[in-house]
């Protein structure tokens, strides 16, 4: 039963009522007078109820008529780039990942995310992935994909903004340069047991801790207390230090 209908039921019926009622205290002509009145009050709330269903009527037409053009024109667009309504999936679904991974490392303090900046090449590399994907020409994920560049370029510029230092490695016989030693000094760390922190943020160019070369470009991370990687980094070195002077 539609909405037309049950208003229709429910004016008629009440005009029933009030008319049994009214018909009790009232001459014939006056009761017929009133029964036209309610009558024609009647007919003119089905007839509003009326237009205002055929109004619903449409306008649910017109939006099914432009949910199935929204999808006709996706449809043409991505056939336009090969794609299939599967591939579009997994494509947002890679971009839903950068997002993920740029916001959790938007959160972290500069120190925390120089001990993580290997993170923002790999963040970087899921980009220039997506963009190989011919998906990324749609104005839906090319705009979206050049907002996370920009948001990969400042966590970047974050980095060169927190005061990152170089040292350059002297010799051991005029400077007893170590990486302890390095970190003691004033202009760096003030305190040898940040050592680890110089470490791990070459490990580009030092394997070994015990080993640095006269010469060498160090960069010197942000100061601040060990992160969970550099003390990780530092308990895996004294135990191999102490498993092979227990070999010996």
């Amino acid at each position: 039963m539609n909405v037309v209908r049950r208003m229709s039921l429910v004016a008629l019926a009440a005009l029933v009522m009030v008319t049994g009622v009214l018909a009790q205290e009232m001459t014939k002509d006056e009761w017929q007078k009133q029964m036209n009145e309610w009558t024609a009050k009647r007919d003119e709330l089905r007839s509003k109820l009326n237009t205002l269903q055929a109004e619903v009527d449409q306008l649910k037409k017109t939006d099914a008529e432009k949910v199935a053009a929204i999808k006709k024109c996706n449809d043409n667009l991505l056939a336009l780039v090969g794609a299939t309504p599967e591939s579009e999936r997994a494509f947002a679904a890679m971009l839903d990942q950068i997002d993920s991974k740029v916001n959790e490392l938007s959160r972290l303090s500069n120190q925390d995310l120089w001990a993580r900046k290997g993170e923002i090449d790999d963040v970087q590399k899921m980009i220039d992935e997506a963009r190989n994907n011919k998906l990324s020409l749609l104005p839906k994920y090319y705009d979206r994909l050049k907002e996370q560049q920009n948001r990969v370029d400042a966590l970047r510029r974050s980095l060169e903004s927190a005061g990152m230092q170089t040292y350059t490695v002297g010799t051991w016989a005029r400077d007893r340069d170590c990486l302890w030693n390095i970190a003691k000094k004033p202009a760096v760390y003030d305190n040898a047991f940040m050592w680890p922190k110089i470490w791990q943020g070459n490990k580009d160019q030092i394997s070994n801790p015990d080993i640095i070369k006269p010469g060498q470009k160090l960069k010197i991370p942000p100061k601040g207390e060990l992160t969970q990687d550099e003390k990780a980094a530092a308990r895996s070195y004294w135990q191999r230090k102490q498993a092979a002077g227990s070999a010996q």
